[in-house]
């Protein structure tokens, strides 16, 4: 189907609608005219039957004030649920009568308890002598070593005093040489067994 007729069809389709609608718009029926009843100034009917049914009642007045003070007879004031009970008033106006107590006085903080510092006790004899020992020990510096024959020397210093010694010799008859290694030297008092080990001071 070409364009052309594509045209030519939605023209004669869109000819077609307007032509039903036009039919359809001229076949109404045109809507009815109907005159107003109402006049000003007259009541209307049911006003009037409502005037005329209502012409004939009365209203007794004695009757109506009698069925009020009946209803104000049988009214009885609503409980309060809420309200204290006997014992609870009592125990509220005894409470309210008594006199208030004044709050005590707030007592001041007490102050820490410092301890007393404990006093070590001083030392016995015997750890005094060990102390002196390892003082002296701790003058000997360790300044060398020199392996000879499968054995090491050690180089010792004390002061100006300077000491060539081997394992198991003495030092001025008071310090034995225990051990000699190329990292340090193991010194002992034999009376009080103390031992001290000197490590070789480097750089010297």
């Amino acid at each position: 189907m070409t364009k052309r007729a594509q045209w030519l069809t939605l023209c004669i389709l869109l000819g077609i609608w307007a032509g039903v609608a036009i039919w359809v718009v001229a076949d109404a029926p045109e809507p009815q005219r109907v005159p107003l009843r109402y006049v000003t100034g007259r009541a209307s009917r049911t006003e009037a039957i409502r005037s005329e049914a209502g012409g004939g009642l009365k209203v007794n007045r004695d009757l109506l004030a009698a069925a009020r003070r009946r209803a104000d007879k049988a009214f009885v004031a609503p409980k309060n649920i809420f309200a204290l009970l006997p014992t609870e008033k009592t125990e509220k106006t005894e409470r309210m009568a008594l006199p208030r107590a004044k709050p005590p006085a707030p007592v001041p903080p007490r102050a820490p308890a410092v301890a007393a510092p404990v006093v070590p006790p001083p030392p016995s004899p015997e750890e005094l002598a060990a102390q002196a020992v390892r003082q002296e020990l701790d003058q000997f510096r360790y300044l060398g070593y020199l392996s000879r024959d499968g054995r090491v020397q050690a180089f010792l210093s004390k002061g100006k005093e300077l000491y060539i010694v081997r394992s198991d010799e003495m030092i001025e008859q008071r310090v034995l040489v225990k051990t000699v290694t190329p990292t340090g030297v193991t010194l002992q008092d034999p009376r009080s067994r103390v031992e001290r080990t000197i490590q070789l001071v480097e750089g010297r």
